[in-house]
């Protein structure tokens, strides 16, 4: 009894211990880019584990995949997450819903992940408004608004932003 009890706590340290190897992998690779050198390897690593039938960790391998695509793509987050999203990135959670307010005082709610940049907002919206054309884009821009005292302050966002640090929760 006491060997069985022992191996399934040393089953549960190395579950939870792959588990949060794979979470941080998943931080590092939506703030940090690798060397060139190393990107092939690393991309190879992670669409391997996506592509094994019935690897335990596909989902959060998609997921450092696609970060460290858009790493590469818009250059990582500038800033760092702060305790509360470090807190729910280790916790499993990379996203959350975010109020946006279109013209005319509609409510609109999207989900933002981890390396959603502002283009990703935009394309969603236009998207839901039947606006399929690359032109419309264009068009759009997104403003965010804080409250600093009594004064708002306005800062619109470059399209490569990354958004959920730009918003904190």
């Amino acid at each position: 009894a006491t060997m069985a009890l022992i191996c399934s706590s040393v089953y549960v340290v190395c579950r939870d211990s792959c588990q949060r190897g794979w979470r941080l992998l998943y931080i590092l690779t939506a703030f940090h880019r690798c060397s060139d050198v190393m990107k092939p390897f690393l991309m190879k690593f992670l669409q391997d584990a996506c592509d094994s039938p019935g690897m335990q960790y596909q989902g959060i391998a998609k997921a450092c995949e696609q970060n460290l695509r858009r790493t590469f793509q818009y250059g990582g987050r500038i800033q760092f997450p702060n305790s509360m999203e470090l807190k729910a990135m280790l916790a499993g959670r990379s996203s959350k819903r975010q109020l946006f307010l279109l013209p005319g005082g509609i409510e609109r709610h999207l989900k933002i992940k981890t390396c959603s940049v502002a283009l990703d907002v935009i394309e969603e919206l236009c998207y839901e408004m039947g606006l399929q054309r690359v032109e419309a884009l264009d068009e759009y821009a997104i403003f965010l608004v804080t409250h600093k005292g009594n004064k708002d302050l306005c800062q619109c966002h470059e399209l490569s932003i990354w958004f959920m640090k730009a918003n904190p929760p």
